[in-house]
């Protein structure tokens, strides 16, 4: 998976204890976020879809299809995690063509795994 360690330095980093919730399903999608330290799980009805740890991003496809979140998102283990905004997001887009392919990776990445038997 592609590594987003440059983004552990945007503004506004937040800590979350173990279990803390960080987002839930259907909630509005206003950042994506880089987990600095730490790891957050990605849960859906219940069941883990996915362990995200330090380098990786979740929260990515609110932000490209501007609609709710998918799925619920809670702190595995302590962590601190970087919020990347919906304006940082389109920047990082427009400006560093990499970071839009490595999204893409990412998401083509969780689909494949997601749907695959």
């Amino acid at each position: 998976m592609a590594n987003f360690e440059f983004l552990r330095g945007e503004k506004g980093t937040r800590c979350y204890w173990a279990g803390e919730p960080i987002f839930h399903e259907n909630d509005p999608g206003d950042a994506m976020y880089a987990v600095v330290e730490g790891e957050v799980e990605i849960r859906k009805n219940g069941r883990v879809l996915e362990t995200v740890g330090a380098g990786a991003v979740f929260g990515e496809m609110a932000l490209i299809d501007r609609t709710v979140r998918s799925a619920d998102a809670v702190a595995k283990t302590e962590c601190t995690l970087a919020p990347v905004t919906q304006r940082r997001f389109m920047f990082l887009v427009q400006g560093t063509p990499f970071f839009a392919i490595d999204i893409m990776r990412v998401l083509a990445e969780r689909l494949r795994r997601y749907t695959s038997d």
